[in-house]
């Protein structure tokens, strides 16, 4: 894993409430109770802002879909208060909030990540099954925590601020908000200097329970329909998530083999989800 610092962004969650449903979303929209979702007050994202001071890199506002936020608007002025727009990127559905906004997005971010999983995105777009934990089908510990220490979620996506704390990666946000986790470290100055030894509590709290590691062949968004390992679905029962029934889910409950993962390996490139570009790291600019 690389340190926090070497993340070509840090990430800023203004809201897991979308109007979008996919399969595999890595804020596991589709599965939020009601009383998990959240739009981050603006003294928090000033706090969050502040804790970043230092920060080379760029700072990205995602959810959920941000520009749903009630006080987007504000959001906006605070972010413009404190950095100018070369150092933002928006992450976004579109939707009529984002056309309502579309000026003040303008004046706000250079770089806008537009993904609108549109009808077209969903036959053409494969996501990584997220919802297969590795501790459930990767048996051999030793498999498992290569595969853990190699993610590529960690060394491309980012780290993250949410109203539960800070993390040092996006996917373990959202594992700790599905499963009501202890929430992340204090929303201090300095939280990202953290080296990979510094942050195992966290790797050790949330890996085991993604899929994000593992070689698997991924399902594109129009299957509507998510493979689970058995022990996430017990999870999922437990904290009364949604979207768990059977029209909803295939119960994955097959042992992976290295043998497997490596034949998968070859023609593996999770990164690269979209299907409409060839990568997600194209950004529409200004």
């Amino acid at each position: 894993m690389i340190p926090i610092w070497e993340a070509w962004v840090c990430q800023i969650e203004l809201t897991n409430v979308c109007s979008k449903d996919c399969i595999y979303c890595s804020r596991f929209v589709r599965h939020l109770r009601n009383d998990q979702k959240f739009f981050m007050d603006l003294k928090t994202l000033e706090k969050a802002l502040d804790s970043l001071e230092g920060w080379e890199n760029r700072i990205g506002i995602i959810g959920g879909e941000p520009t749903l936020h009630p006080n987007f608007e504000e959001v906006c002025r605070v972010l413009q208060k404190k950095h100018p727009k070369s150092k933002y990127g928006l992450w976004t559905t579109g939707g009529s909030k984002f056309k309502k906004y579309q000026t003040l997005i303008n004046e706000t971010f250079e770089l806008i990540s537009y993904n609108e999983h549109n009808n077209y995105q969903k036959e053409t777009c494969q996501h990584q099954p997220i919802t297969i934990a590795i501790r459930d089908v990767v048996k051999v510990q030793e498999i498992r925590d290569k595969l853990i220490n190699e993610c590529w979620v960690q060394k491309k996506w980012a780290p993250t601020i949410s109203p539960k704390g800070t993390f040092f990666c996006e996917v373990a946000y959202a594992i700790d908000v599905i499963l009501d986790g202890p929430g992340g470290w204090p929303i201090e100055q300095g939280w990202w200097r953290k080296k990979p030894n510094e942050f195992r509590e966290q790797i050790n709290q949330y890996c085991q329970y993604c899929g994000m590691p593992i070689p698997l062949e991924r399902d594109y968004l129009v299957t509507n329909k998510e493979k689970i390992s058995t022990g996430n679905l017990a999870l999922f029962k437990a904290h009364n998530l949604q979207r768990i029934s059977k029209q909803d889910i295939t119960i994955f409950d097959k042992e992976l083999s290295a043998e497997e993962m490596e034949s998968v390996r070859s023609k593996w490139d999770p990164e690269n989800y979209r299907g409409d570009i060839t990568s997600d790291r194209i950004m529409d600019k200004n």
